[in-house]
């Protein structure tokens, strides 16, 4: 079945240990369990296991991380685990619901375990959420949690930012692939377990061919030799090596590894597939196969493919027969690739431009002008010196016409424009003015934000 079952538990050494590892941890509120684990390894069959030894004694809610991905689902998903209402309650009632039965839990010499499966999927502030049920003040630690997960989960907590979880961890279960001998208790235990008798079943050598191919991952021995006894369903004899091989193309689409290939004994694919034979498609429409590593003889001139122009259909190829060899030999290709591979991946960035472009003065002629007291006073004085220069007499002293109109740097040549100056006023209204009504309102820094932001797009205010 696709999901695991704790009936057909294998005690393998690595899996065993981190079981009783990980219990320990709960029994004794050491701290945190970590379980990791390539796919296929039993991460989850532990986890269903661990349920088994440990709910006579505690709460247990099982979660998985994928299907989890706010706080309010988390909640829910603890709750539903330990078997109370969810649905209706809002995130802060559900936590609270939460406390309170830990709190009853830790009076009655108990505690919640919360095991989180495909544990890597679950949002960082997520798990930071479980950590902080740990600090529950309780007489002693009532709340145990297992994390499992890939080789991504103990990458993840060996960031900074969550050092504080880190500490917290007491056992860390690593799972692996079973060596050989492993892979053989494994089969005989999984074919006992189902009430039959492995040497009735598998001819000499199946066990060997089963790790060639699955490299003793225990989901993909669990689905080959599964699908080596149906495709010796229909005949009275047992699998063989060729039904394993078969068995494995069937699952994978790959091919079985080299001394494994389908031979013409029974059990094996049909002749013209192993051969290379034309056969046909499900359209009905004949396509050729050709084997993988058929020998240098299969890539001989001539050999292979016909002359352009011919009739054979699309994608059809004639293969020599009895080409069909070792599947990982064949020639050697050497790819040579010239001048840099890499040179087209650093090209040249682009210079940034400007995203926002300021508009000309002239686009604000029509806006209302924003004056203010200092305004006012630098207006006046600027009159004065106009009324001065206008006054000056031919062979005056030229300072004042610098002063006004020209580059306060030094600069001649560069005037001064001053007919986008826009300025803001901010008090209500001119003390000098007795008695005149307010005509702007003060700003808040937000709205020179807005303001300023209106302006680069070029609308009127």
């Amino acid at each position: 079945m696709a999901s695991p079952r704790p009936q057909f538990y294998h005690a393998a050494r690595e899996i065993d240990a981190s079981l009783r590892g990980i219990e320990r941890c709960i029994r004794r509120s050491e701290g945190v369990g970590l379980v990791i684990g390539p796919p296929g390894t039993g991460k989850s069959l532990l986890l269903l296991k661990l349920t088994e030894q440990v709910r006579d004694d505690f709460d247990v809610a099982l979660l998985t991380g994928a299907s989890i991905c706010t706080r309010r689902a988390l909640w829910q998903a603890i709750m539903a685990g330990i078997g109370e209402p969810y649905r209706g309650i809002d995130e802060t009632d559900l936590r609270i619901a939460i406390v309170e039965r830990i709190r009853g839990l830790a009076a009655a010499g108990s505690g919640l375990v919360i095991l989180v499966d495909e544990a890597h999927t679950l949002p960082t502030r997520l798990i930071e959420e479980l950590r902080l049920l740990t600090n529950v003040p309780t007489p002693l630690p009532a709340v145990h949690i297992v994390l499992a997960g890939t080789t991504r989960l103990d990458e993840l907590l060996g960031a900074p930012r969550m050092e504080s979880l880190s500490q917290r961890i007491a056992v860390r279960g690593y799972l692996e692939s079973l060596d050989h001998a492993e892979t053989l208790a494994y089969l005989r235990t999984q074919v006992a377990a189902a009430g039959l008798e492995w040497d009735r079943l598998f001819a000499t050598g199946c066990d060997d061919a089963v790790y060639r191919v699955t490299e003793g991952v225990p989901r993909l021995i669990n689905q080959v030799c599964d699908q080596a006894l149906v495709l010796v369903a229909e005949s009275d004899r047992r699998v063989t090596a060729a039904d394993i091989a078969n068995a494995w193309r069937e699952i994978q689409r790959l091919p079985a590894p080299a001394g494994l290939e389908p031979s013409g004994e029974a059990g094996s694919l049909p002749a013209e597939v192993s051969t290379g034979a034309p056969v046909e498609d499900l359209d009905g429409e004949g396509l050729g196969v050709i084997e993988f590593g058929g020998g240098e003889d299969l890539f001989e001139a001539g050999d292979c493919f016909e002359e352009a122009g011919s009739d054979a259909g699309v994608g059809e190829a004639e293969v020599p027969a009895g080409a069909a060899g070792d599947l990982w030999g064949g020639p050697d290709v050497e790819l040579v690739f010239g001048g840099d591979p890499f040179e087209a991946f650093f090209e040249q960035e682009e210079t940034p431009t400007e995203r926002y472009p300021v508009a000309a003065p002239s686009d604000f002629s029509d806006c209302r002008e924003v004056t203010s007291h200092e305004g006012r006073a630098m207006g006046r004085l600027l009159a004065t010196i106009e009324h001065a220069d206008e006054d000056r007499p031919a062979g005056g002293d030229p300072a004042a016409d610098t002063a006004a109109n020209h580059d306060p740097m030094g600069d001649e040549s560069a005037v001064i424009d001053d007919s986008d100056m826009v300025v803001i006023e901010e008090d209500v209204s001119d003390p000098t003015d007795a008695g005149s009504r307010p005509t702007v309102v003060s700003v808040r820094p937000s709205d020179y934000r807005s303001l300023f932001t209106r302006l680069r797009r070029g609308r009127r205010t």
